[in-house]
């Protein structure tokens, strides 16, 4: 299967996944023991909106061009307000230009103690991600497929008994037929 990321950047399941990814990160975040996020496919971390490809496919249009602009009630704007402001900050003159891939959202929230591993098999979108993190101690780009790599680093390897752990998983389905497969949809 080959899935793009850049088609589908800020469309409504893109999304969804996001605001369900920072609500985690905000939960975990309410203990101190450090966390690690495993996202089995990265993507190139940060997305073009004005480019070829989100303009073919242009799900961005309904879905964060649409959230941006919604109202949203008492209860849900503080749910969707951390969402909403790692968003804005990677586009700052107002205009919804860059949407920040499942990598530079967890990025965001990560404190301190907390790492962040990205996998990405695609050169470019290795390269750009690698791009994206250079020189931050807390995240690291590992050219593996994501299903090969989560049981590899899993559990973490923080020697703490209350570590935490958030796999990001998105993108392709397993390839069944290379190795027995544990992982169904």
């Amino acid at each position: 299967m080959n899935y793009r990321h850049a088609f589908h950047a800020g469309g409504f399941a893109d999304v969804i996944k996001h605001i369900v990814l920072v609500r985690i990160l905000t939960h975990l975040q309410d203990k101190p023991a450090a966390f690690r996020v495993i996202d089995t496919h990265a993507g190139a971390g940060l997305y073009d909106l004005a480019g070829d490809e989100a303009r073919r496919g242009g799900e961005w249009l309904t879905g964060i061009a649409r959230v941006m602009q919604a109202r949203f009630s008492e209860t849900t704007a503080p749910l969707v307000a951390p969402y909403l402001d790692i968003v804005r900050a990677f586009n700052p003159q107002r205009d919804l230009q860059a949407y920040p891939g499942s990598p530079l959202i967890a990025r965001a929230l990560l404190r301190p103690q907390d790492r962040l591993t990205a996998c990405e098999v695609e050169p470019k979108a290795r390269k750009r991600l690698i791009d994206a993190l250079r020189r931050d101690s807390q995240a690291r780009v590992v050219d593996l497929d994501g299903w090969v790599a989560l049981p590899a680093f899993v559990p973490p390897n923080e020697r703490r008994a209350d570590r935490q752990l958030l796999a990001v998983v998105s993108g392709e389905k397993p390839a069944c037929h290379r190795q027995p497969c544990t992982a169904r949809h």
